[in-house]
């Protein structure tokens, strides 16, 4: 959990390392961008070097500071997340936290709070915030992550500097899913798959890669054939779970982006060895020959607003999957081909 140990994230880390360095950490720091791809191990590893008994480039690691906040038990370190059974961040744990931040250190050199993720704040956890941040206490930082921080409130993103994550190397996630035990072949697959985050990663990897791909098949077919009876099945067993929802929606997305590439660069040798091509193969090509760029950008707009609905709106998965059926299904121009895949 040291700098050392945070892949393709060198402009981050650089920022990092200069502000320690000057002593010029501010007191407030908004690390945006994907998710999975090391904010949150970011954010300890600056805790470690602030707190380190023999800080340099980099925290040591082992000394007692270094090895409690790795342990998530040092007093000056906290770590505010979404409780268990809760869809935001309530006010009270902001409140409770606050008062923590106006003590000095008591072990360490720095107070750090880390909140993860932040834009689930509520608006009266995000306006509690707001006081710490306009009146921070010498010696503290506060750290929030997010995946989505256009949804914070204007005045907490101005009160923080921002800190841009990007997406892993595809070769990065292989590696590191080769790590976790993957082999060869399923690791480029999920690589592809997930837009370099490590936790999209974790939604595609064993036995669940193959029951998404089978549904995000059924619906391609389903939505395009003359009643759409099997995509609405899918979407009746997906009522109930909202992370499987969003882990076959963002896979659907991911395998309509290779098809639009497919439909664009039929004859290109780069796309056809992707390793998404060859794991899905036959759907791809048969969606690709019959499907104009007009319709497939008429279906991603359809999981788009599906994604939304269900993230943004707190819509449920089976209205959410069966709006976006609908939407996918939309009136064609001209009797499209496209609009009767799988009607054979």
């Amino acid at each position: 959990m040291r700098f050392a140990d945070i892949r393709d994230q060198d402009s981050a880390l650089e920022i990092f390392k200069r502000a320690v360095a000057r002593d010029k950490v501010p007191h407030a720091y908004l690390f945006e961008g994907p998710p999975g791809v090391g904010k949150n191990i970011a954010a300890r590893a600056l805790a470690m070097i602030l707190n380190c008994d023999e800080p340099g480039d980099d925290s040591c690691g082992v000394c007692v500071n270094c090895r409690k906040i790795i342990g998530d038990v040092h007093p000056d370190v906290r770590f505010l997340g979404l409780p268990e059974g809760k869809r935001r961040i309530p006010i009270e744990m902001v409140r409770n936290v606050q008062g923590w931040m106006e003590i000095r250190p008591h072990e360490g050199k720095a107070k750090v709070l880390v909140i993860d993720p932040a834009d689930l704040l509520t608006e009266q956890a995000a306006n509690a915030l707001l006081k710490t941040l306009e009146e921070p206490r010498a010696g503290s930082l506060i750290i929030l992550i997010s995946d989505h921080a256009s949804s914070l409130l204007p005045t907490i993103r101005s009160r923080c500097q921002s800190v841009r994550f990007g997406a892993l190397d595809e070769s990065t996630v292989v590696d590191l899913l080769l790590e976790k035990g993957l082999d060869k072949k399923e690791s480029a697959v999920v690589a592809a798959l997930c837009s370099g985050s490590m936790e999209r990663a974790a939604r595609y990897t064993g036995e669940d890669l193959a029951e998404r791909m089978q549904a995000v098949t059924a619906l391609l077919r389903s939505a395009s054939d003359n009643t759409p009876q099997n995509a609405m099945a899918i979407a009746a067993a997906l009522r109930g779970d909202r992370d499987e929802t969003l882990a076959v929606l963002e896979l659907m997305l991911q395998v309509l982006d290779e098809l639009m590439w497919l439909r664009s660069s039929p004859s290109d040798e780069t796309v056809a060895q992707s390793a998404i091509v060859r794991f899905f193969g036959d759907l791809l090509e048969d969606l690709a020959q019959r499907g104009s760029p007009r319709r497939m950008a008429q279906y991603i707009a359809a999981v788009y607003k599906a994604i939304t609905a269900m993230t943004r709106n707190n819509m449920n998965p089976q209205l959410a999957v069966e709006g976006m059926v609908m939407a996918m299904r939309g009136r064609t121009s001209g009797g499209e081909a496209w609009g009767r895949i799988g009607a054979r």
